[in-house]
């Protein structure tokens, strides 16, 4: 079984609608102006703000590639 399989079989929508959620969800805390640097384990990161930067991105990715697709699919 290969990895793409898994996450791109028709038949695994839950977890694409669950990822799908989670990207939304994140978005949501960006709009909302959820400070990430108050979490306690980012806090104690030297680096946390590029850690939430580069989740950011990967959310924006996540979206723009699978939600055409699983909308579009029958």
């Amino acid at each position: 079984m290969d990895i793409l399989t898994v996450f791109n079989d028709p038949s695994n929508h839950t977890m694409q609608i669950v990822f799908l959620c989670l990207a939304v969800f994140r978005l949501y805390l960006e709009v909302v102006g959820f400070n990430f640097e108050r979490l306690p384990i980012t806090s104690k990161m030297s680096n946390g703000r590029g850690f939430h930067r580069t989740g950011l991105f990967f959310s924006i990715g996540y979206i723009v590639f699978t939600a055409p697709s699983f909308l579009l699919a029958q």
